[in-house]
């Protein structure tokens, strides 16, 4: 490919640089790094409505983040649009109804459980929310999700080029026991070609033209969902 036609694609084809994570299981002591869900039985699944704020990210690993108290999360609303919690919300239920079409509780539903559910920030923590939303709804799985970067592109002060970028985890969680069952997350950022031409050569997936971040989120669900263990 001659450098011409390669400065021609630069200029216009994009990639995506994210940072999918495998799944991992964790229960309350200890946790290892793919659970075996393939003989897991379950009536009813549940999508918690996200939480807004970071408790680990691919660089920033924690134990146990489902743990830890709500007051911990990190809040950048300069990097947050407006209602990134129920897009995402929204488009992870999308991808569950598809395949759990007769086992997942409507989002209206879920949602007016969730609104009963008490939040101390101090004492409540992701997993005592999840635990509680669950039951209420006699769920038998929630899936729990934290977003901390929700960014339209063009958005960054004194950036007017800054591309769309998107930022969460998801986790899988079993009511009864409260045990973390799966995790992954997706941190991804538009690129141009030329800002990475063998990488971007290997990795075009999303077209010519550069995307909203509702379209980068929807990338970023869909990629994290193929390693989710009940599909």
């Amino acid at each position: 490919m001659s450098k011409r036609i390669l400065l021609m694609l630069g200029m216009v084809l994009i990639l995506i640089s994210g940072n999918p994570i495998n799944g991992s299981a964790e229960t309350d002591h200890t946790s290892s790094e793919n659970a075996d869900l393939s003989t897991l039985q379950f009536k009813r699944i549940a999508v918690m409505p996200f939480l807004v704020g970071k408790l680990e990210s691919p660089e920033e690993p924690v134990e146990k983040p489902l743990s830890q108290p709500l007051k911990q999360l990190n809040i950048d609303a300069a990097n947050l649009a407006e209602e990134a919690d129920q897009i995402m919300t929204r488009l992870v239920n999308d991808v569950l109804q598809i395949q759990f079409a007769d086992q997942i509780v409507s989002m209206k539903e879920a949602a007016a459980v969730y609104a009963d559910v008490i939040r101390d920030q101090t004492l409540d923590t992701p997993r005592k929310l999840a635990k509680k939303f669950g039951e209420n709804l006699q769920a038998d799985l929630v899936v729990v999700g934290t977003i901390w970067r929700f960014r339209e592109k063009g958005t960054v002060k004194e950036m007017p080029d800054s591309p769309a970028s998107v930022a969460f985890s998801v986790y899988l969680m079993e009511v009864a026991g409260g045990k973390r069952l799966w995790r992954n997350a997706f941190d991804g950022t538009q690129k141009t070609l030329s800002e990475d031409v063998l990488g971007g050569l290997k990795q075009i997936k999303m077209g010519l033209r550069w995307l909203s971040v509702n379209e980068l989120a929807r990338y970023g669900v869909k990629s994290v969902f193929r390693k989710f263990p009940l599909f």
